[in-house]
């Protein structure tokens, strides 16, 4: 029987590594059995753990046959065993308790050797299992170091992961020892442990970061109806309440704007405009355009194409730098759009009402 200090040593090294102590007691009756190979323990390994006494007793267990059959480890035939014990049969075994504390210097630096390959092996198992269960998620990730290609972070559990750089934002700094929200895209199971594909460029980051940071959001109030993105510049979402009286944008924003804030810098101050999500279409559009006023929007259902039409003042803003604005609010509503100023539409003939109020 081993020590009471042996098993809590056990205990102590699955509670530091983030193990099951059932998976480590199951390594270490593996190292057992190897470490066993070069002494008298010719048999089949085990181990009888009493969890209560917190004690670990290892037995050899010992099949009687009367013909060994290849490959079959544990057997001893019949003649022998009678040598052992006179009366003992086929069918039968014999149990020796394993004595470690005899074991010579060559066994001991087996069984270490194999029960440190075997916890690494389970942190690996561990690990994978973690983070795929984080597919889908943000988690704080530390900078570790940062070259031409990609910036290696510390995700945790003992694992780093390679980001490209071109999954991080534009003109992003990476400073080694600070800490980064990175969004889980893959993981896929490796030798060497999980492979976690990181990027800050996706807009699920965006979405998980709403859902994270906005109560009413997380509990269902709040529901996210449509999002893009230029990733570093700008994004664009569209939010519904699903409850009565609730204000979906004034609800994102927060109090003195605190909520969006936080977002906000969590992706290196990206621009994000909040846009309450109509079930109209000519109302969707409208306010997926803002912050520019629309005058005029002229849907076609069957196609989902709109004709919007502006004041002049207000074109340069709808269609927006390099046309972001107007590209970013098609984009969140699935609707193809084109933007006309007030001065065109009336020289082009075109009819329209006016359709869209905005306060």
């Amino acid at each position: 029987m081993t020590s009471k200090n042996f098993f809590e040593s056990l205990e102590s090294i699955a509670f530091e590594r983030g193990l099951d102590i059932n998976a480590v007691l199951e390594k270490v009756e593996t190292a057992l059995a190897v470490a066993c190979r070069d002494t008298e323990y010719k048999g089949e390994i085990k181990m009888e753990v009493d969890f209560d006494k917190k004690k670990i007793k290892v037995v050899d267990h010992r099949y009687v046959v009367s013909e060994l059959t290849e490959g079959n480890k544990g057997e001893i035939l019949l003649e022998e065993a009678q040598l052992i014990k006179p009366k003992i049969k086929v069918g039968q075994e014999i149990k020796t308790e394993v004595k470690l504390e005899k074991f010579g210097r060559k066994s001991a630096s087996k069984f270490k050797q194999a029960l440190l390959s075997g916890l690494k092996e389970l942190e690996r198992e561990e690990a994978y299992e973690f983070f795929s269960n984080k597919v889908g998620e943000i988690i704080n990730a530390r900078v570790i170091v940062v070259n031409d290609a990609f910036v290696t972070f510390d995700i945790g559990k003992n694992c780093e992961a390679n980001m490209p750089l071109a999954e991080g934002l534009p003109n992003e700094e990476f400073i080694p020892g600070t800490e980064k929200k990175v969004y889980i895209s893959r993981v896929d199971k490796s030798t060497k442990g999980p492979k976690v594909f990181l990027s800050r460029t996706s807009k699920e980051i965006v979405k998980r970061l709403f859902e994270i940071t906005i109560p009413e959001i997380a509990d269902g109030s709040i529901e996210i109806m449509g999002i893009s993105r230029d990733p570093g510049s700008r994004t664009k979402i569209g939010v519904l309440a699903l409850k009565p009286n609730l204000d979906p944008k004034g609800a994102c924003v927060g109090q003195g704007g605190l909520r969006i804030k936080s977002i906000n810098e969590a992706l290196n101050n990206e621009k994000i405009d909040i846009f309450t999500w109509k079930d109209n279409p000519v109302e969707l559009i409208a306010e997926a355009l803002l912050p520019a006023k629309t005058l005029s929007v002229i849907p076609d259902l069957k196609t989902k194409k709109a004709l919007v039409i502006v004041r002049d003042d207000q074109y340069s803003l709808a269609i927006g730098r390099s046309g972001q604005n107007a590209r970013l609010a098609a984009y969140a509503v699935d609707w193809k759009i084109d933007i006309k100023k007030l001065s065109d539409a009336t020289k082009e003939g075109i009819k329209f009402t006016y359709n869209v109020i905005q306060k």
